[in-house]
């Protein structure tokens, strides 16, 4: 009996040089067809903003100054009275907010270093739900 000689397969390499040039062209190709669009994002209407000089808060804005521990109102700095906060809700309410003009709507909130957050963001959205507008007041160390 003859044995059959048994071949050695040889391994059959592929030619990967062409690769590199599809890759290169496809990447090219991409790029010329791609077309790049930018986000325009969302248009706000930013208030300007208001030097000692030209502030647009008068003497009759109301004012809330809010503490750790309790919420002063009034009309101004000299006339401040402790308020509880359904009671301020009430005040802020009558003045009728959402059909009165930008001006008229404006309610500056003075908050104290010890007030946490649920306590101001409580205050910032009670506001801001009667279509107030807060002011934010910047104290400049003179």
């Amino acid at each position: 009996m003859g044995r059959k000689r048994q071949r050695e397969k040889e391994d059959a390499e592929i030619d990967v040089g062409a690769f590199a040039d599809i890759a290169f062209l496809l990447i090219i190709f991409f790029i010329l067809t791609t077309s790049i669009v930018r986000s325009t994002g969302r248009e706000l209407e930013l208030p300007q903003a208001q030097t000692p000089e030209n502030k647009s808060v008068d003497e009759k804005t109301p004012t809330i100054n809010l503490l750790e521990d309790k919420i002063l109102f009034g009309e101004d700095e000299d006339n401040m009275e402790e308020i509880a906060f359904d009671a301020l809700r009430l005040e802020l309410l009558k003045k009728n907010m959402q059909e009165a003009e930008e001006k008229d709507r404006m309610v500056v909130l003075e908050v104290g270093e010890e007030v946490n957050y649920d306590r101001y963001f409580k205050m910032v959205s009670m506001v801001s739900d009667l279509g107030g507008i807060i002011a934010l007041v910047e104290e400049t160390e003179e």
